[in-house]
């Protein structure tokens, strides 16, 4: 038996006559009359007393009618429901953020989300840019938070955010009197920096625009967490270059001030897997970038 086996069935059933049914499915009143048949040699039970003039049920279509209207409801729903899962409204979403995500506002993305989508458990992971794209491609998430370049033909990333780097530094710093630090001033601190290794995008980009200002850092500290991070500067230890999102962190012995002049961009965006179908589409709902694309498109 069919789905369509009950829609023809109903349809006769509540219009008691075959070529109503017919038009109402859009189809010819032979095969529909062929269709019952066979349900009702499927069932061994006849559904409809026919006559030339009247079609009505029989006792044991009046049976079926109700399980058939319960079944079709029941399938509908379940269709329904898988449509929404499909678009990410409903089941469970697997984002993983990067080392500084947890700065962008991401409690309160993440409480707006749920409130939009009642039905969506959102699970939150940490894990690096390598670990996030192998997670990716193996589907045991459903949308990244990563800084380009994401060195995979299988994902699509978006651009989603683009933030500058500032300068981090204690309270007492000489640093204070600026309302931006030249990039000359930089020289002869004592840095502490995100490690290559768990921060390899955003290594990268201090470098080239270290390189591009002729300046060389003197590196006393390579830290695997921006809260690292923050305790060295609040503690005297060392400045910092941190995209301008640590800024939110707000710690009363640390300060920030832009550069000047301003220097790269740091961008950030969701990344998921190509959509090459509906096997795909169980990695990645469309709508599952809609929590990530929540993230404000400035901090500053």
């Amino acid at each position: 038996m069919e789905l369509r086996h009950l829609r023809y069935f109903l349809a006769v059933a509540e219009e008691l006559h075959f070529g109503r049914a017919a038009a109402r499915l859009h189809i010819s009143q032979p095969p529909l009359s062929q269709q019952i048949r066979r349900l009702e040699r499927e069932l061994q039970a006849p559904l409809f007393h026919r006559t030339k003039r009247h079609v009505e049920l029989t006792n044991a279509g009046r049976v079926f009618l109700g399980d058939a209207r319960a079944l079709m409801a029941q399938a509908e729903l379940a269709a329904g429901k898988a449509q929404r899962a499909s678009r990410g409204e409903i089941g469970q979403l697997l984002v993983a953020c990067d080392l500084w995500a947890d700065f962008l506002n991401g409690a309160s993305i993440i409480r707006s989300f749920a409130r939009r989508h009642p039905e969506v458990e959102v699970e939150l992971r940490d894990l690096t840019a390598m670990e996030q794209i192998a997670a990716l491609e193996g589907g045991r998430i459903h949308v990244g938070i990563l800084r380009p370049p994401v060195q995979s033909k299988a994902l699509l990333s978006e651009r989603l955010l683009s933030e500058t780097l500032v300068v981090a530094f204690p309270r007492g710093h000489r640093f204070k009197s600026y309302a931006r630090v030249p990039w000359t001033a930089l020289a002869d601190e004592p840095y502490v920096l995100f490690s290559r290794r768990r921060a390899p995008a955003f290594d990268a980009l201090v470098a080239r625009a270290c390189h591009d200002a002729g300046l060389g850092l003197r590196v006393k500290y390579e830290v695997e967490h921006p809260q690292t991070i923050l305790a060295i500067v609040e503690a005297g230890l060392g400045i910092s270059l941190v995209p301008a999102s640590l800024q939110l962190a707000r710690r009363s012995g640390i300060a920030y001030r832009p550069l000047a002049p301003v220097g790269p961009a740091s961008p950030c965006g969701p990344v998921r897997l190509q959509s090459s179908g509906f096997s795909e589409e169980a990695h990645a709902p469309p709508a599952s970038v809609s929590i990530a694309r929540s993230w404000p498109v400035s901090v500053l």
